[in-house]
């Protein structure tokens, strides 16, 4: 294998991997055997097959810059609660058991309830795989401490991949990515000032009572609506952002078709929800030419060709495999329609008299990219003219139907987390369909609910928000090139108080640990009992009656 390869090969083998050793682990011999052939043979094909190399000059000072690079990765991710060596948020007392599960108990892991019910884990897992079989063959300690060192690869890999794209190993992209978000300061101040009742939620002391102002958790101001951070994302879901960051980047970095649907499959395992985010990328990259720039690629006109450029063994056999398995295995989640945030959110969500589900989202990206589709091959004018028009439509028939209240913190919501980004970075991406699309899907994400919470629409829009990551830096590079100082220094404050959210998500890790040491001699970090994980809703499906567990299952 080309030199230039290695980084490729890395790159699908930590994607492939979780699914790998899930179908190893979980799956009757007679399943797994092939099934991991051929997930074996797809990695080394799409390797062959990708034509992006992955490959960096290595230029003066580059080794000083991947040792600040590693450094701040590696302290992120401690910081983020992975490991289990620095204080956690409240999310990882579950974590933490279920971690535990796959490490002590026979996979799949079955438990009987006290309703005498049979149940297995039934979880967006795949982070945690490689991890928890090292655990089982050296023990619990060295499965967290892999935790790390596994997460640590990971956004380096993300890291390595956003400096391909600026064509040469720089820290401040790294930096920018890690600290992306919405100006959530404004809106809580705001809501603070002009409500008098807010909930325990959109206050945000909860995170962690002890502390000062400055770790107040203030991603939940608008209620019904919250597109997290990328720091949050790593903090609270890391199992989930870490994955599909990878794949979202590898699917805007590949040169042609031939991996796209190998990626997706890949996915579905460990990013369940932003997985549903990321079928417009995919779309996006599988009718596009892939000659030109990154995120300025025009349509492409060989309809046909691209369609039929899918057809390859790791898309069709790897895609097929891994994404078919992981949807039988998720779709026996007891809480496939109940969502695991708190009963505070569920009970704000619930007020309100109308919410569209998921199924609907799908009927409405269905019936456009039919249109889209039959306007393309018809070449009617007309139908090109209603396809633009409809997408407004659409919006103003969600809004219509939403209660005022909703609708008035839907608009700052959307306002302060990427309207007024987007305003800026326009005369810089304003050639991109990609752009439009993006912000599209982040505007009617909002509108539609998996269960009774809003998790839908603080996962589907993760792979989204990378992408609106990427216009800005990529718009940042273009303003100071340009001399554009008047838009470079508009961005950098919209940038700057976007950061001041992963600010407070660092300080309160960095106050609550050193609080824990104060009281306690020692960080201690709360567990769920084994029981309460198995008992729960959130994190498993029964046995009896599911296709995976009777028939695909050891």
């Amino acid at each position: 294998m080309q030199k230039n390869k290695l980084f490729t090969l890395l790159i699908y083998s930590y994607l492939a991997l979780p699914f790998f050793i899930f179908s190893a682990g979980f799956l009757k011999w007679y399943f797994a055997i092939p099934v991991c052939a051929c997930i074996l043979a797809a990695v080394f094909l799409s390797c062959r097959d990708s034509k992006a190399m992955f490959s960096l000059p290595f230029e003066r000072f580059t080794a000083l810059r991947i040792t600040g690079g590693i450094v701040i990765i590696i302290a992120m991710v401690l910081l983020s609660g992975i490991g289990n060596v620095l204080w956690q948020n409240n999310d990882h007392a579950t974590r933490n058991t279920l971690f535990d599960i796959l490490v002590n108990y026979s996979w799949p892991p079955k438990y009987i309830t006290d309703a005498g019910n049979e149940v297995g884990i039934v979880y967006y897992i795949g982070f945690w795989l490689p991890s928890a079989l090292l655990g089982k063959i050296t023990s619990l300690g060295m499965g967290y401490v892999f935790q790390i060192i596994w997460a640590v690869l990971g956004l380096s890999i993300i890291w390595y991949l956003l400096c391909v794209i600026h064509k040469k190993i720089v820290i401040y992209p790294l930096v920018i990515f890690l600290f992306f978000g919405g100006m959530d300061i404004i809106g809580h101040r705001l809501v603070t000032v002009l409500y008098d009742q807010l909930t325990n939620l959109q206050i945000g002391t909860w995170a962690f009572s002890q502390g000062s102002a400055l770790t107040t958790h203030i991603e939940w101001w608008s209620a019904y609506y919250q597109y997290s951070s990328h720091t949050t994302q790593l903090f609270w879901v890391f199992n989930q952002c870490l994955p599909v960051w990878i794949a979202t980047l590898v699917l805007l970095l590949e040169k042609n078709n031939k991996n796209l649907v190998f990626i997706m499959g890949l996915t579905l395992l460990s990013s369940t929800l932003p997985f549903i985010g990321l079928i417009p990328i995919f779309v996006w990259c599988a009718v596009c030419n892939h000659e030109d720039g990154l995120l300025t690629r025009s349509l492409t006109k060989d309809v046909k060709h691209s369609f039929f450029s899918l057809f390859t063994f790791q898309n069709v056999a790897g895609g097929g495999l891994s994404g078919i398995i992981s949807f039988l295995y998720l779709i026996g989640n007891i809480a496939s329609t109940t969502s695991s945030a708190s009963a505070a959110a569920s009970a704000a969500v619930q007020s309100s008299e109308k919410s569209f589900s998921l199924p609907v989202f799908f009927e409405v990206f269905a019936v456009g990219a039919a249109l889209v589709c039959l306007s393309y091959f018809k070449g009617s004018r007309k139908l090109w003219k209603f396809a633009y028009l409809a997408p407004l439509l659409l919006l103003a028939y969600l809004m219509a139907k939403t209660k005022p209240i909703k609708l008035e913190f839907y608009l700052l919501f959307i306002l302060l987390e990427f309207i007024l980004l987007a305003l800026v970075i326009f005369p810089a991406c304003r050639k991109s369909s990609l752009f439009y699309i993006s912000l599209f899907c982040l505007l009617i994400i909002p509108f539609f609910t998996v269960g009774k919470s809003i998790d839908f629409c603080m996962r589907a829009s993760i792979p989204l928000l990378v992408v609106l990551c990427l216009f800005s830096l990529e718009a940042l590079k273009k303003y100071f090139n340009t001399e554009k100082q008047l838009l470079a220094t508009l961005l950098c404050i919209i940038l700057m108080l976007g950061a001041l959210t992963p600010v407070k998500e660092i300080a309160r890790t960095i106050e609550a640990t050193a609080y824990e040491i104060e009281t306690k001699g020692k960080v201690v970090n709360d567990n769920k009992t084994e029981h309460q994980v198995f008992g729960g809703k959130n994190f498993t499906g029964r046995t009896k009656d599911s296709f995976f567990f009777e028939i695909l299952a050891k």
